[in-house]
């Protein structure tokens, strides 16, 4: 039987290679893929279809969910893409005395669409920094995002999930229905099974107050990273901040080092008082401070034409504990070593300290800041070139907790054992085992079903 007899009850539609749609639908980041077929699904009975059809022919599984992954595509996978699933919908009376609310998130939405409709209600969750970005890889992985110190990660805001596993089961999941489960979906990846739907309590938020802050990094940057940990160490949590340097893209996209900081809330005075450490760092041009829609801190970086040769990213992230002064200066002579431009620091704690490291698989609660830089290596680079860059990195490995797997492209055998800690991992495979033990879902970063 053909995999498009297969899925012969699909409500979707089946996309093979030579139809007219292909050349569309194997986009990834912008890119072409090789997928042996995409499946657009209409519903969770075609998400159901399009699993046992993979399995039938023996086909790698890969999702799609907002599309932003830049390691989607497998040669030869189905494509589960769950675009069409991308409904909003908010319960109508709040939850809580707090104000919060339910919030229903189909599979396949991304981060702008949802900030933009929970606007219009008043409500916000904190996700992730970019418009594209999806729901459901985002939030499966953790989710680091602009009120994550008040609210803490997208995932810690999440109440529920509807889940198809590879059996074809339906499960509606909850910390009441599948304890288990729920926490492994919470940080352990699309390991687990192909989410349609997220359950998410949203909090009442007005509005924010943005401010952008160009700086001066005449006398290096180590100074302006201790100052502004040590502003951050400080702040309240309705403050959140990111310090970034990146590299110049073409006369239009200058090199910037610039720190991004936003205040949950409309208080402009209460704003402009946490603010003010940050202002007071030597910058280059005045600062931009001003009231702003949550959706509006959501950027959208470019994305590269169909075909383009794109350099080779070669980078490191980590959750560091403490930022002492010894683990900046080796994590900034790492990535010069390694000429890599890109570096950022989020600084964390807050709400999202105020976890438990077991309470979900992401254990990393007591780090203070979440780092990543990274290199680009141009084609006809010489050979080499991008392990001596990654080879530079060490210091990350050696001086974080972990590795997040949401800011890692690589999926190489063993980055498992850097995204969590022993424990961790050892129930996450135990997970694999009940729920996907032949590893259907491993085009991720895999988690290999305990034996």
């Amino acid at each position: 039987m053909s995999l498009d007899q297969r899925t012969s009850t699909f409500t979707g539609s089946l996309i093979l290679p030579g139809s007219d749609d292909f050349e569309d639908a194997r986009l990834h980041h912008g890119q072409p893929g090789d997928p042996a077929a995409v499946a657009r699904v209409a519903n969770t009975g075609d998400v159901v279809a399009a699993i046992a059809a993979a399995r039938a022919e023996d086909l790698p599984v890969a999702v799609r969910g907002g599309g932003h992954s830049m390691w989607e595509s497998v040669p030869g996978a189905l494509v589960i893409d769950l675009h069409a699933l991308h409904e909003v919908e908010v319960d109508g009376a709040p939850s809580t005395s707090d104000g919060t609310r339910i919030v229903h998130i189909g599979g396949g939405a991304t981060w702008g669409q949802v900030a933009a409709e929970l606007g219009t209600h008043g409500l916000a969750i904190s996700s992730g920094d970019t418009r594209s970005v999806g729901v459901g890889g985002l939030t499966l992985g953790a989710g680091i995002g602009w009120v994550v110190r008040g609210w803490g990660l997208a995932l810690d805001q999440l109440v529920g999930v509807q889940l198809v596993t590879a059996d074809g089961e339906v499960l509606e999941v909850t910390a009441a229905s599948h304890p288990d489960l729920f926490w492994g979906l919470r940080g352990g990846g699309g390991n687990l099974g192909v989410a349609t739907r997220f359950d998410f309590r949203a909090h009442p938020l007005a509005g924010v107050v943005h401010a952008s802050i160009t700086l001066d990094g005449a006398n290096g940057l180590p100074p302006l990273v201790r100052a502004f940990r040590d502003i951050m160490r400080r702040a309240p949590r309705e403050l959140n901040a990111s310090l970034v340097r990146t590299p110049a893209m073409g006369p239009e996209m200058p090199s910037r080092l610039v720190v991004e900081a936003a205040w949950a809330g409309t208080d402009e005075a209460a704003a402009g008082a946490a603010f003010a450490p940050l202002l007071a760092l030597p910058q280059v041009a005045p600062a931009e401070v001003a009231p702003a829609a949550y959706v509006d801190l959501l950027q959208e970086p470019p994305t590269p034409p169909p075909g383009m040769q794109l350099p080779t990213i070669v980078d490191e992230n980590g959750w560091f504990e403490s930022l002492d002064d010894d683990v900046i200066d080796a994590l900034l002579a790492a990535a010069d070593a390694a000429g890599a431009q890109m570096f950022l620091v989020r600084w964390l704690g807050g709400a999202f300290g105020d976890v438990d490291s077991d309470a979900t698989a992401i254990a990393f609660r007591n780090a203070e800041a979440f780092i990543v830089t990274a290199a680009f290596v141009p084609p006809g680079a010489p050979d080499g070139e991008a392990k001596r860059m990654k080879d530079a990195l060490s210091p990350f490995v050696h001086h974080a907790l972990g590795t997040y797997g949401n800011f890692t492209n690589s999926v190489a055998p063993g980055l498992s054992e850097r995204m969590y800690p022993p424990k961790t991992l050892a129930r996450l495979r135990a997970l694999k085992r009940e729920w996907d033990p032949d590893n259907t879902f491993s085009r991720n970063h895999s988690v290999v079903p305990v034996s």
